[in-house]
């Protein structure tokens, strides 16, 4: 029986032994260089690869999926190294000692357009001979950009759009106070009814929202208009070199009573960008200023996503203010048409407007008659 046993005992050790020896990528870590990145910035991913087992981990592969938040703009310190644009991914392979490492680190930047969602990129790593196996994510929360526009009052920071909102709400405040009194005038005026009924019945919101309204609307396409401008006239050009692209897609979906749910598709794309400017070298993403007609638009977009690829160097322009606001289409987008819209209506207030201003006079001049 002992003799047995002692056959046995160095059989199961043998057979343990073998059982965890191998390959073991379990230990290995992913970091960044910051705890969030704001939209815009760049933020370092550090990937120690280890191998706790005790056999070499020849001829690993690793691949590295870009984000959709964000593009890919450096990846570094890795052999054989593939990059697919299409499917948005880069492959390598690589040897692990046993007991031993492997680092390689790569920049993520994250869209401007995409503050308060995630980074986050996904890392697979295979050792189809030993059966090892490695699946993570990397994600980092994307923080809003520090702001350099506006005033600061108090340690707080006002966009001047703050001040043209307020602006246009005391604005309205005032001319509904006005235009009550008015109409409150001329409808308690003992020769109100020889006035039209429209005007003795319109209500004094009712007209004031008929001209603030349009106006609204005028000073935010009065707004983009101007950034249009600034793009023809003050932001500098620079030569800039394609690092990564992607195509944002945006699906809406809309339901109306009796009819079938009807979805509409806007497909924008997205360039990252390395240029020099203000003799500092600058890498931001942009592609238009947003002003673009849908329908127009994407066929330019994808006219764009096909042609200018990753290397590719094309002419950007930047604002001096701020260099990593930058696009690579500029001018007048066909967007503009939505804001003739308000036009009619604005007409319809003003006509309004100007009936009740004929009918104070109206009433004045019955006033000096009688007198």
């Amino acid at each position: 029986m002992n003799r047995l046993l002692t056959m046995l005992i160095p059989t199961v050790v043998l057979f343990t032994r073998g059982a965890v020896a191998g390959v073991d990528l379990s230990q290995s870590t992913v970091s960044s260089d910051l705890g969030t990145v704001p939209a815009g910035a760049v933020v370092t991913v550090n990937v120690v690869l280890k191998n706790s087992g005790d056999t070499a981990s020849e001829g690993t592969d690793v691949r590295v999926r870009f984000p959709y938040n964000g593009f890919l703009v450096r990846i570094d310190e890795l052999p054989e190294l593939k990059r697919d644009d299409n499917d948005r991914e880069v492959t390598a392979v690589v040897n692990i000692p046993a007991g031993g490492e492997y680092r390689f680190s790569y920049d993520l930047l994250a869209s401007r357009k995409e503050a308060q969602h995630t980074l986050s990129s996904d890392i697979e790593v295979r050792n189809f001979l030993a059966d090892a196996r490695l699946d993570t994510e990397f994600s980092i929360k994307i923080s809003n950009a520090p702001s350099t526009a506006g005033v600061v009052i108090g340690g707080l920071r006002f966009h001047p759009a703050a001040f043209w909102l307020l602006g246009w709400m005391v604005f309205g405040g005032l001319f509904f106070v006005w235009m009550q009194s008015r109409l409150q005038w001329v409808r308690e005026h003992p020769k109100s009814s020889v006035l039209p009924s429209d005007v003795r019945q319109f209500p004094a919101f009712g007209l004031v929202a008929l001209i603030m309204v349009p106006l609204a609307f005028l000073m935010v396409g009065a707004g983009l208009a101007w950034r249009d401008l600034q793009t023809l006239t003050s932001w500098k050009e620079a030569q800039a070199t394609i690092l990564d692209r992607r195509e944002v897609i945006k699906t809406e979906s809309r339901k109306e009573a009796g009819k079938p749910r009807q979805t509409s598709t806007t497909r924008t794309p997205e360039f990252a960008l390395k240029y020099q400017a203000s003799e500092r070298e600058v890498i931001s993403s942009g592609f238009d200023t947003g002003t673009s007609l849908h329908i127009g638009g994407q066929v330019m977009g994808k006219a764009a996503m096909d042609e200018w690829v990753p290397g590719k160097t094309i002419p950007c322009w930047y604002d001096p203010a701020d260099p990593s606001n930058v696009v690579v289409r500029r001018g007048f987008g066909g967007a503009y048409i939505f804001f003739l819209i308000p036009l009619p209506i604005l007409w319809f207030g003003l006509r309004q407007l100007r009936k009740v201003s004929k009918a104070v006079s109206q009433l004045d001049e019955l006033e000096s008659a009688v007198g």
